[in-house]
């Protein structure tokens, strides 16, 4: 190996051996023979594929990883464990389809929910004074978290604008 090729190599990584990301998130899958054992996000890939490697009891399993750094990990991440079902991941691996890729559509998707849940609460009846407290505050907190999610949601459909893209971002 050449000089040039050991300082690219080199430049790659930072001082803890893991993946210079330059803040990007990176999307990962981790094989096995069996198939897509896990999918996950980190700003650094190789030190959390380390853990998943030691701490997980499928981790000596893992054959192949792939690193991807796509724009919206979160939402890469999302859809590539509700469509490629990886055996060990938990979260949203359910039936249900993954939240909209989106910020505002995710948090109207979210503000529709915690309006269900506080809909169920206030139609409860409390049992004791005990529960009552319980409801109460489980009312209080509904209600604090759909006033956020209402202003969040408004925020990030006025900062996509009237077209749905963000203002001054060229479309591809």
């Amino acid at each position: 190996m050449t000089d040039i090729d050991t300082q690219f190599l080199r430049s790659l990584f930072d001082e803890e051996g893991s993946l210079h990301t330059a803040g990007r998130t990176a999307l990962y899958r981790l094989h096995g023979l069996e198939g897509l054992l896990y999918v996950g996000i980190s700003t650094c890939p190789l030190t959390r594929i380390r853990t998943h490697l030691q701490q997980q009891s499928w981790g000596p399993r893992v054959i192949g990883i792939q690193i991807d750094y796509p724009h919206d990990a979160h939402a890469a991440e999302r859809e590539a464990v509700h469509t490629e079902r990886p055996l060990y991941n938990v979260v949203f691996n359910g039936q249900a389809p993954p939240p909209p890729p989106d910020r505002a559509a995710r948090l109207r998707a979210e503000l529709a929910a915690q309006q269900r849940r506080l809909e169920q609460l206030q139609a409860a009846v409390p049992q004791s004074t005990a529960h009552l407290r319980l409801i109460l505050r489980g009312i209080t907190a509904a209600q604090t978290k759909i006033a956020k999610l209402t202003r969040d949601a408004e925020e990030a459909d006025a900062a996509q604008g009237p077209s749905g893209r963000r203002p001054g971002r060229a479309e591809p």
